[in-house]
């Protein structure tokens, strides 16, 4: 198995991987321990935005701005992950206001590709016009069409970047980083 280059996209790098935290946390999860209990993504985010708004002067709009972000991954990462038994896993590491969090799952080649042709556009366009239009063309029931990701790039202050790493010819790795400011949320 030869692991190919991580190809890397987005703020990503905005805090070098050497930089000590403050605090950390670490989840690991199968998706479907998620997709079969929808409510436990919302449970765990509460979760976890209830333990870091006790680091800030959180108001309740803030750790509910910040449990939206964290159950958005975490359903993101539950739904497109390539095996329903495999894993999930986040780390949340706080720098100072900052809080950076990584949503590691594998996915499919088919998957990989289609995500990764949609976060270039993200990065090129204009997001308030491709959450509306997607709004305008979205189907019911259809649950890929970024809507989520959208939202969190209009709604709040969230930087995204992006690592996509080929693992096989049908196993790929993809980090979803957010960063935060909580005073900015």
């Amino acid at each position: 198995m030869n692991q190919k280059a991580s190809i890397i996209m987005g703020d990503y790098h905005s805090i070098p991987e050497n930089l000590p935290a403050d605090g950390q946390l670490r989840l690991i999860f199968q998706p479907i321990d998620m997709t079969s209990y929808w409510r436990r993504c919302g449970l765990t985010a509460n979760f976890v935005a209830g333990f870091y708004s006790y680091c800030y002067e959180a108001s309740e709009t803030k750790a509910n701005s910040l449990s939206t972000i964290i159950n958005e991954l975490l359903e993101n990462a539950s739904k497109f992950s390539k095996s329903k038994n495999g894993e999930v896993n986040v780390e949340l590491k706080q720098y100072g206001n900052l809080l950076r969090i990584d949503v590691l799952n594998v996915a499919s080649k088919t998957l990989r590709d289609s995500f990764e042709l949609f976060v270039k556009k993200l990065i090129s366009e204009n997001v308030e016009e491709m959450y509306f239009s997607t709004l305008e063309t979205k189907e019911d029931g259809d649950t890929n069409s970024g809507l989520g990701l959208l939202m969190m790039l209009k709604d709040y202050r969230v930087r995204f970047g992006y690592s996509f790493t080929e693992i096989d010819a049908d196993t790929h790795e993809i980090i979803v980083r957010a960063i935060i400011n909580v005073e900015e949320i």
